[in-house]
């Protein structure tokens, strides 16, 4: 009895803090110090987990790696509000800490922000349509372009154009990714030069902080790939989950997924995925005020094994041009620009 009346009170806690807050006057702030904590946290813990990973016994690496795995979700969410300018008020330091962020990743963070913007001009489309295929497609192609994505592939092609941005970035425009449609939808604008040299250096960092902490701590390669192939293949399982079989609607083609109270704060929300895309601009504390009253809403972990059993043939035709639809949404044109300095406030009445 005592036992369930604590697992109560700790849900009732985390419902206080993630759930029901609601900022004074309705005013959306940037939870900044919510945001650095994680931070600092999760940082320490992947110094903690890559060392004790590399001087360990064989059979503590996967625990290790799993714990690891855990970590990287909010380091993910939290470059993710970093991509639209809210994870910390001021520019600079948002995208500074964006950056250090992605560097834990293994991505440069400007290329991560391209794709991720693009992903909202896309969303749905003939474009990005991992979980479909028309009838003229080869069904057989389309699962193991899913499959392939699901089991690491999406992750570890952002440790390719780490490299490829670092040595040859005009190979990334070549015709071995470019016929691929997905990947070239992400690919599309990022070969503007200011962009290419931003990456590059970005890519370097990235390079040179995994050498330094391989020299540093005194890693040891198998334990450091088995670490981040656990988190490659959660979070690339993981990714799409919030949109697979969602309506093909350029905003409104994602889901707010039920998730389990205990999770939510390892998520900070982001499988309040569909409020999200129609309201681009809030931070992720107060998402679940916009998750609309009786929206039919299903499991986070039941949609993320229907996506394991394949895509699903699809009669619905491609949405319309995702900029067209992004213009009559006022909220979401604000990922497209450089906010004000100081703080992200959104006012608006609490749905």
């Amino acid at each position: 009895m005592e036992r369930w009346l604590r697992i109560k009170f700790v849900k009732k806690i985390i419902n206080l803090l993630l759930i029901n807050m609601k900022p004074a006057n309705c005013t959306y702030k940037i939870p900044a110090t919510i945001n650095l904590l994680i931070t600092i946290v999760c940082s320490v813990l992947y110094f903690a987990l890559l060392y004790a990973a590399s001087h360990c016994n064989t059979a503590w690496i996967f625990i290790y790696g799993f714990a690891f795995a855990i970590i990287m979700i909010p380091v993910y969410s939290l470059i993710h509000e970093a991509e639209h300018n809210i994870l910390l008020p001021n520019y600079w330091w948002n995208n500074f800490v964006g950056r250090w962020l992605c560097i834990l990743f293994v991505v440069s963070f400007s290329f991560f922000k391209h794709c991720h913007l693009r992903h909202h001009k896309k969303n749905r489309t003939d474009l990005e349509m991992w979980d479909l295929y028309y009838e003229h497609q080869k069904k057989w192609k389309r699962y193991g372009n899913l499959y392939l994505m699901m089991m690491g592939f999406g992750y570890f092609s952002l440790w390719l154009s780490v490299i490829l941005f670092s040595f040859t970035s005009t190979f990334l425009h070549s015709s071995l990714f470019q016929k691929h449609t997905e990947i070239a939808g992400f690919l599309e604008g990022c070969n503007q030069k200011e962009k290419i040299k931003v990456m590059r250096w970005e890519s370097w960092a990235v390079i040179s902080f995994q050498i330094a902490i391989f020299l540093l701590l005194h890693l040891h390669f198998m334990p450091w790939l088995i670490l981040f192939s656990i988190h490659g293949f959660v979070w690339s399982s993981q990714n799409y989950v919030n949109h697979a079989f969602s309506p093909r609607n350029i905003i409104n083609g994602a889901h707010d997924l039920k998730m389990p109270l205990l999770l939510k704060p390892l998520y900070l929300n982001f499988n309040v995925h569909l409020a999200h895309h129609q309201n681009p601009g809030i931070p992720w504390l107060y998402l679940p005020h916009y998750i609309r009253k009786g929206e039919h809403r299903i499991g986070f972990f039941k949609n993320y094994i229907r996506l394991w059993k394949g895509p699903k043939l699809t009669l619905d035709k491609n949405p319309s041009n995702g900029m067209e639809e992004l213009s009559d949404n006022p909220v979401a044109d604000n990922i497209y620009s450089k906010p004000d300095a100081g703080s992200y406030d959104q006012k608006q009445e609490v749905k």
